[in-house]
C-alpha cells in the first residue's frame, strides 16, 4: 500500500511537470496581451497560433468556407487564402508554411512564421518566458516619402518612425535653402541618420552644403562609397543595390537603392541609365519607382520595367526644361508597363504615405506638419506622348526584337506600337535583341 502511494505521488509530479512544459505561450500584439479560447500550442518545435484571433486583432476580416476548408483574410488590398492541410496564398502568390495549418478544437492554427509572411509583421519568440511578440507595421508607425519639387533636379526626403530620417540628394546649389526649409517644416529633427548623394552632378548634390550646415548628418553614402550596404530602421530596410563598378557616363555611377517596408517597396534610381539598369542584380520589384535621369530617353528600359513592374512612377523634372525631359519614349514605356505617372513639374511636391500594407499619394504643397493637402486616387497626369517616328532601327513595344525599317516584320508593326532607336547600342541597352530575319 505504501509503495502504491509513492508511485501515485511520482506519477502526479510527472504529470505536473509535463503540464508546466506544455503551458500555452503568451502572445503580445503591439504591446497588448491577447487572449484566446484555444491557446497557442507547440508541436514538433513549431509554434502554432490561432489565425482568426490574431488576424482580426490586426484589423483583417476573416471568412471560413467549410466546404473547401479554406480561410480567407482581407485587409486593405492584401488577401490571404489558406487551405487547411494545404497551401497558403498572398494576393494569389504562394506563401511557404513551415508546417501545414491544422484545426484544433474547431480553430484554425497556423505556424507563427505565417503571421509575418502574411502581413509583414515583426514576430519574435522569447523561449525563457514563452512569449510571442508581434509588432504590426501600423504599430510601428507610418513612413512618408517626399519627392520635393526642386525643378530640374532631385531631392527626396524619407521620414521614418522614431525620428529616423533619410535624405537622397538636395537639388541644385540654389535649391539648398528650399530643401532645408522643407525638411524643417515637415518634422525633421536636428539630425539626418542617412544621407545619400547619388552622383556628383550639381542638380543632385549642389544643395548639400546648406543641408550639412543646417543638420547633423550621421552617415553619408555616395558614388565612391556605395558597396551594397543595408540599413535597418525597425521594420524598414534600405538596401544599396550598387557597388564600385566602372562606367563611362557619370550618371551610371548613381547610387541606386531600394526601400522595403512590409508589402511596399520603393526603388530610387538617381540618374542611372540603360547600362547601369542592366547591371543591377537581385530583387528589383517595387510598387513605386523613382524614374532615372528625370525621364531621359536613355533610362527606364523595357527590360528594366519588366523586372520592377511598378504601379506608380515618379519623375522629378523641371517645367519647360531645355532637355526635353521627360521624353515621349520614356513616358510611353512607363504607360505600356501600366504605371501611373506623377511629375513634379505638373504635380508639385509628391508625398507617398505607407503603413507597409497600402499607400496613399498626396500632391501639391505639403510644407506643413499637418496631413498633406487632399489625397488622390492614382490618375494619369501625363500628356499624350508623341514618340519619335524615325531612326536607324525600329522595334515594337509588344516584342523584344528590333529591325531595319525595311524588314517585313518592321512593316507589320502598328504605328502606335513603334519604338525607334538611333543605333543598335541604344536598342540593345533598352532590352531589345536583333531580328533573326533582317539581322540588323
Amino acid at each position: 500500500m505504501r509503495k502504491c502511494f509513492f508511485i501515485a505521488i511520482i506519477l502526479s509530479m510527472m504529470l505536473s511537470f509535463a503540464g508546466l512544459a506544455q503551458a500555452a505561450p503568451q502572445v503580445v500584439l503591439d504591446g497588448q496581451t491577447l487572449s484566446f479560447d484555444v491557446p497557442p500550442v507547440i508541436e514538433n518545435n513549431r509554434t502554432l497560433v490561432p489565425l482568426r484571433a490574431i488576424f482580426e486583432a490586426l484589423g483583417a476580416s476573416v471568412q471560413w468556407d467549410g466546404a473547401t476548408q479554406t480561410v480567407t483574410a482581407t485587409k486593405s488590398d492584401t488577401e490571404i487564402t489558406l487551405i487547411i492541410g494545404g497551401q497558403a496564398f498572398k494576393n494569389g502568390q504562394p506563401v511557404s508554411l513551415d508546417v501545414p495549418a491544422k484545426i484544433i478544437e474547431s480553430r484554425t492554427m497556423v505556424p507563427l512564421r505565417f503571421v509575418s509572411e502574411a502581413y509583414g509583421c515583426q514576430v519574435t519568440w522569447d523561449g525563457a518566458t514563452e512569449t510571442i511578440t508581434i509588432t504590426s507595421l501600423s504599430g510601428a508607425g507610418t513612413i512618408k516619402v517626399h519627392f520635393i519639387d526642386v525643378g530640374q533636379a532631385d531631392a527626396i526626403y524619407i521620414s521614418l518612425p522614431d525620428n529616423n530620417d533619410i535624405l537622397i540628394d538636395a537639388g541644385n546649389p540654389s535649391d539648398g535653402p528650399t530643401v532645408v526649409n522643407y525638411l524643417k517644416n515637415n518634422g525633421m529633427d536636428d539630425d539626418i541618420e542617412l544621407l545619400i548623394a547619388t552622383h556628383p552632378h550639381a542638380d543632385h548634390t549642389g544643395g548639400l552644403p546648406a543641408v550639412y550646415n543646417a543638420f547633423e548628418v550621421v552617415e553619408t553614402i555616395d558614388s565612391e562609397t556605395d558597396n551594397y550596404q543595408a540599413f535597418n530602421f525597425g521594420n524598414t530596410n534600405l538596401q544599396i543595390l550598387t557597388g564600385q563598378a566602372s562606367w563611362s557616363d557619370t550618371n551610371d555611377y548613381s547610387v541606386v537603392c531600394r526601400l522595403d517596408t512590409g508589402d511596399i517597396e520603393f526603388l530610387f534610381m538617381g540618374d542611372a541609365g540603360f547600362p547601369a539598369e542592366s547591371a543591377l542584380t537581385g530583387e528589383l520589384d517595387a510598387e513605386i519607382l523613382k524614374v532615372g535621369h528625370h525621364g531621359s530617353r536613355t533610362s527606364t528600359s523595357v527590360a528594366f520595367l519588366s523586372r520592377v513592374n511598378p504601379e506608380v512612377a515618379v519623375i522629378s523634372v523641371g517645367a519647360g526644361n531645355t532637355y526635353g525631359h521627360p521624353t515621349a519614349e520614356t513616358l510611353q514605356r512607363l504607360q505600356n508597363a501600366g504605371a501611373t505617372i506623377y511629375r513634379t513639374d505638373l504635380n508639385g511636391d509628391i508625398v507617398i504615405t505607407t503603413d507597409g500594407l497600402a499607400y496613399n499619394i498626396a500632391v501639391g504643397s505639403t510644407t506643413s506638419t499637418e496631413t498633406p493637402a487632399s489625397y488622390y486616387q492614382p490618375q494619369d497626369t501625363t500628356p499624350a506622348p508623341t514618340p519619335a517616328s524615325s531612326g536607324s532601327y525600329v522595334g515594337s513595344i509588344k516584342s523584344d526584337k528590333y529591325h531595319y525599317p525595311s524588314c517585313r516584320y518592321a512593316k507589320s508593326i502598328l504605328p502606335e506600337n513603334e519604338i525607334w532607336f538611333a543605333d543598335a547600342a541604344e536598342a540593345q541597352a533598352a532590352g531589345y535583341v536583333p531580328c533573326g530575319v533582317c539581322k540588323p
